[in-house]
């Protein structure tokens, strides 16, 4: 289940799959097994084969859904994202906390937080063209925006597909993935592999050597990814029906309890055990 929220949250711009691996306690554990797969290969797999099968079978069963769900209830779904979001907020801002206070840490929150807003000015729409031939250039085009976009996937509250927009390969991979361009996608794959296993090295030793200011600066994107998300809502939708807006508010409430419940400690050890948030 979580797997599959995550691959969800993964395709839809302005999401994050990072933010929801927070929101259900996986994110340090998740980080770790990429990091340490060479090491300690058999525990990795173990731990990552269920959450990758979910992401996968999310991306391949339930986008259609989702997109049905985006065209006819787009401020809905959105809101509910938002949602998740907000009810994250108290664990990460816990876990930032942890060990004390140091104000200094809030450099990186203001950083990341500035960096999310500076987002909303940035227009993605049109930049992004459909390719369907692939030569040399290309290929290393896509392999290092994939490996951008793979690395801001594992960001909480940052999301690989909004920066896929930015970069101006989203539509190509979209269709790449819809025509099964095995060539493309090869490109895409090692970008996306690359830059995954490369991310988590480097945020794995930032939570190890400096966890209080790695969590300020991924409490900084969380927030900031509101924002982001709220700017996707136009005014006309929330005038455009007054049931949708109930709705969305209350599918907004679900979300955070949604969050509240899976941020528990006590669920986390039931799903997980106790050592799920362990970081080697």
């Amino acid at each position: 289940m979580i797997g599959m929220i995550i691959g969800l949250a993964n395709i839809i711009p302005g999401v994050s799959g990072g933010t929801m691996a927070v929101v259900f306690g996986v994110f340090d554990r998740l980080i770790a097994s990429i990091s340490n797969i060479r090491k300690e290969f058999k525990k990795s797999i173990l731990f990552l084969l269920p959450i990758g099968l979910g992401a996968c079978a999310a991306i391949l069963l339930l986008s259609k859904g989702l997109t049905w769900l985006l065209d006819n209830y787009y401020m809905a779904t959105n809101l509910f994202f938002v949602g998740v979001i907000v009810g994250s907020i108290p664990m990460i801002f816990g876990k930032s906390v942890e060990g004390g206070f140091k104000i200094r840490n809030l450099i990186p929150f203001f950083v990341t937080l500035a960096m999310m807003i500076s987002m909303i000015f940035l227009s993605p729409e049109g930049e992004s063209v459909i390719v369907r031939s692939l030569d040399v250039f290309l290929f290393v085009k896509l392999l290092v925006f994939s490996a951008i976009a793979a690395i801001s996937m594992i960001i909480p509250g940052l999301s690989g597909s909004f920066v896929m927009l930015l970069l101006g390969t989203y539509n190509a991979v979209i269709t790449a993935i819809a025509e099964l361009n095995i060539l493309m996608l090869l490109s895409v794959a090692i970008g996306v592999v690359l830059g995954i296993l490369f991310g988590s090295k480097i945020i794995n030793w930032l939570i190890v050597k400096f966890p209080q200011a790695t969590y300020f600066a991924i409490l900084g994107f969380v927030i900031g990814s509101i924002p982001t998300i709220f700017n996707k809502i136009s005014i006309a939708d929330a005038y455009r029906g007054g049931w949708e807006l109930i709705i969305g508010i209350l599918v907004c409430v679900v979300g955070v309890l949604i969050s509240f419940v899976f941020s528990s400690e006590k669920l986390k050890e039931r799903l997980f055990g106790k050592k799920n948030t362990e970081v080697k």
